[in-house]
């Protein structure tokens, strides 16, 4: 068969392997909801390490500049939904890996904070308390005209979170999605053996 030199055949969800040089990701021209000139949209096939399928996709509009990006589910809604619970204490801890159903919402009970809701996405706990930090930070020189008292409580808010990010003390981070298809990694993944 002209093209397939190996004989078999690749799975349609692959693992990433720093040896892929070239995974593979599928092109096709879409509509872009901001402008409505024709963009990209990428799709990704691909399964996440101890979790399971995923579609990782990114649309680029050359004509305004608009990017969007999320990660969706690539198998069914399970049965029950899940809740991963995580005390991070050391600069390993804020690199575990998370996957954010757009069901899911993520906690952080010292804080009394909640993530809601949103697009999925892959990320860590470091990046889920830098993006908020961002966020909070974003319209700050706006609130500090209008309503000051407020801008001085999210500041103090942005503190406390930023003392969590330079790990001063531990912290546990939650993650609730009712849909089941969310993930938070366990660095020290075991398996139980047959009886071998």
């Amino acid at each position: 068969m002209a093209g397939d030199t190996s004989g078999s055949k690749q799975p349609l969800f692959r693992d990433i392997t720093a040896d892929d040089d070239e995974p593979e990701i599928t092109e096709m021209e879409s509509l872009c909801v901001n402008c409505e000139q024709q963009g990209t949209t990428r799709l990704f096939l691909t399964k996440i390490p101890f979790f399971r399928e995923v579609i990782v996709s990114s649309f680029t509009c050359d004509h305004c500049g608009f990017h969007n990006a999320e990660l969706q589910s690539a198998s069914r809604i399970q049965d029950k939904g899940v809740t991963y619970s995580a005390n991070i204490k050391t600069a390993q801890d804020l690199n575990r890996q998370i996957v954010q159903s757009e069901h899911a919402v993520i906690r952080i009970p010292v804080l009394e904070f909640e993530s809601p809701a949103k697009k999925g996405m892959v990320t860590n706990v470091e990046g889920v308390l830098t993006q908020t930090i961002e966020d909070l930070t974003q319209g700050q020189p706006l609130r500090k005209i209008q309503t000051p008292e407020i801008a001085e409580k999210i500041d103090q808010f942005i503190e406390k979170m930023r003392r969590l990010l330079e790990l001063k003390e531990p912290f546990e981070i939650v993650l609730d999605d009712p849909a089941g298809n969310s993930f938070l990694e366990n660095p020290y993944p075991f398996v139980i053996s047959d009886g071998i």
